[in-house]
């Protein structure tokens, strides 16, 4: 069977893909993960045949689902089609073949630890992936929330629930999957539809908040991306991560943000 390619293109869209598999105990259901999965997939691999780049704070059990995609769908780029951010509480424990494998189809953004305790005490772990959210944040124009730990009482601050206040902050658009469960369907129960700033119809994230059908959600989201004009109107931030510079910059003037940059310990991003 052929499938014919859409004559579409995200070319320009920087999409930041928040989430996490949620605590074990958590679970609605006895294979929760595996929908969370499905749809990290799904989209992921549409937003790379059509020219996009995936932004991601490097989960480990969705990267390498991300990388995986981007080598099927993402190959003869210019530039590499995912970036990885990375805070150095994490980094500093990954071989020289875990680089050399990201680095192959990745920028990857390392930052820096803060605090002097590991990644179990709740300060060092907190400061240190605030810092790390900064520089994604930064680096993306658009945003998609999938799943997500809830830490109840673990003293961590939930990174889904964090990432989404620090892209409201800047206006970014949202999109939130919470019909699949974890801390995204938390905080639908919160969210007014309008301050996703996300161009979509109320109905329609009704739908994204309501529904576990995976493909819908991808379906969904992805034509939004490729149809909608004040979408892309909306999805323009200045503040980006350059890959060149190694740096974080405001676009329209080429003036550095101190506040991002001054977090990024050290970067990959060379073309192979």
């Amino acid at each position: 069977m052929s499938v014919t390619k859409l004559d579409v293109s995200l070319e320009g869209y920087e999409i930041g893909l928040s989430g996490a598999i949620p605590e074990r105990s958590l679970w609605t259901e006895p294979a929760m993960e595996r929908g969370i999965m499905e749809f990290v997939s799904l989209f992921s691999g549409l937003v790379f045949k059509y020219g996009g780049r995936i932004v991601h704070g490097t989960h480990p059990a969705l990267t390498p689902i991300i990388l995986r995609q981007a080598r099927l769908q993402a190959s003869g780029r210019w530039r590499k089609p995912v970036t990885l951010v990375v805070s150095d509480l994490w980094a500093r424990g990954f071989a020289d073949e875990d680089i050399e494998a990201m680095t192959e189809i990745a920028e990857v953004v390392i930052t820096k630890k803060v605090g002097d305790g590991n990644a179990d005490d709740p300060d060092t772990r907190n400061r240190s992936l605030t810092a790390m959210r900064r520089v994604l944040i930064d680096s993306q124009n658009a945003m998609v929330l999938v799943g997500g730990k809830l830490h109840e009482g673990d003293g961590f601050r939930p990174g889904v629930s964090e990432e989404m206040d620090m892209a409201r902050a800047k206006e970014i658009p949202r999109f939130l999957v919470a019909g699949l469960g974890g801390l995204a369907a938390e905080l639908a129960k919160n969210v007014m539809p309008a301050s996703l700033n996300n161009a979509l119809s109320e109905d329609q994230n009704w739908a994204l908040f309501s529904t576990n059908d995976v493909a819908a959600s991808v379906n969904l989201i992805f034509s939004h991306f490729v149809q909608s004009v004040d979408l892309a109107n909306s999805a323009i931030q200045p503040i980006k991560w350059n890959p060149g510079l190694g740096v974080v910059l405001d676009h329209r003037d080429g003036s550095l943000s101190p506040e991002s940059t001054q977090n990024i310990l050290r970067s990959f991003a060379a073309q192979a």
